[in-house]
């Protein structure tokens, strides 16, 4: 099967959407299907100057393989950036699909679907939605700010081959908002499944994403504060700049905890391994948003899953579908005291850790990206 994958973001970068999309396709690729991702420009890092398999094994430790191919774009930005990678990939897939046939194509772009709408025609090809963002219920969103988005998916999302959710809530949304009949659940997938490991014996409490305001970290660093076990540390793994990293070094200061808060600031893939082999409890602190409430699939969870790390997480319907209560600890955002108090049982309490423990690292073993590969690649072949 030869499936292309198109996401319009710089590779690599900081955001999790483009190591979601590398680790997509290398899913697929380990599943047996001949892959061509297709993405934007390589980023200005200090990547910049290297290859493919470089970046491959060195960001995002997955090993090159000869049916993964990855095409960055180069081009011009005469219209606009978005515009011109759209119309680069759509040429790209034209020149592949006269080079060999193209069974699917899937995007994680909303702005692709009207491209990917007339490749259908052109190439024949059955084309998927992979839903990263939901626009077809705007009277749910805080803000009804993407009208051009929620056009797009409500004229075209009937017309393709199928929609790839992350989420089952997701999928009842759709169903109730377009008329569209095939979806694939297929979860965030988990890299590597390290039994081995025993985090119990570690000392730090972990988060590990973005500290942009919206998630709701700060609140970490205030719960911490509360904690009595002095034994226990706190590590940020994330932080995209200088400015950043120094304001929550400031507030761990401020807090009195600085001896045992650590931040490390941005880092690839290969270092976040290395990080989360030191963490004993993984926290996921989400605001109660439209996005975190219906749409997300933090890839968080799933690397603290990589290594058995039990999770205390905001109580909402997308962090409690994956977790569960057999996997993790869970709480109203903004409770401090609530979450200091998960923290302390979950680190003293060993039979209830252990427990949670296995069951996570049980659950990890349905949940990789190679089995991701194979449930999508199953469902491209259900589809008529």
């Amino acid at each position: 099967m030869n499936i292309v994958h198109v996401y319009n973001r710089k590779w690599p970068t900081k955001r999790p959407g483009v190591s979601f999309s590398t680790l997509t396709c290398d899913g697929l690729a380990s599943s047996g299907a001949n892959v061509d991702m297709i993405t934007s420009q390589i980023s200005e890092t200090e990547y910049k100057d290297k290859s493919i398999n470089f970046i491959l094994e060195n960001y995002f430790t997955v090993k090159p393989k000869p049916n993964l191919n990855i095409f960055p774009l180069r081009y011009n930005k005469y219209i606009g950036e978005n515009t011109m990678f759209y119309l680069s990939a759509f040429r790209k897939i034209i020149k592949l699909s006269k080079e060999k046939k193209i069974d699917a194509i899937i995007t994680m772009n909303t702005n692709f679907l009207p491209y990917l709408y007339l490749l259908k025609k052109i190439t024949k090809a059955k084309i998927f939605f992979e839903t990263h963002h939901l626009y077809v219920a705007p009277y749910l969103r805080e803000k009804n700010n993407r009208k051009k988005e929620t056009i797009i998916q409500n004229y075209f999302l009937p017309k393709i081959d199928g929609i790839i959710c992350l989420q089952k809530e997701q999928i009842r949304l759709y169903k109730d908002n377009i008329n569209q009949n095939n979806y694939c659940l297929a979860r965030t997938g988990v890299k590597n499944v390290n039994q081995d490991h025993d985090p119990w014996i570690n000392e730090y409490i972990g988060y590990v994403g973005s500290l942009d305001d919206s998630k709701g970290v700060k609140e970490i660093l205030y719960a911490f504060k509360l904690v009595k076990n002095k034994n226990l540390k706190l590590l940020l793994v994330g932080g995209r700049n200088k400015k950043i990293v120094q304001e929550y070094s400031d507030l761990a200061k401020e807090l009195g905890i600085s001896d045992r808060f650590k931040i490390t600031g941005w880092v690839s893939r290969k270092k976040l391994e290395d990080y989360l082999k030191q963490i004993k409890i993984g926290i996921v602190p989400a605001q109660d948003t439209f996005y975190n409430r219906y749409i997300t699939s933090p890839m968080k969870i799933f690397n603290y899953f990589s290594y058995g790390i039990p999770i205390i997480g905001s109580d909402l319907p997308t962090i409690r579908e994956i977790v569960t209560s057999e996997g993790g600890i869970f709480y109203k955002k903004g409770e401090k005291d609530k979450l200091a108090t998960a923290i302390e049982s979950l680190s003293l309490e060993n039979d209830l850790y252990d427990k949670k423990s296995k069951y996570i690292f049980k659950r990890a073993l349905e949940l990789t990206w190679e089995k991701r590969g194979e449930k999508i690649i199953d469902f491209i072949n259900q589809v008529s």
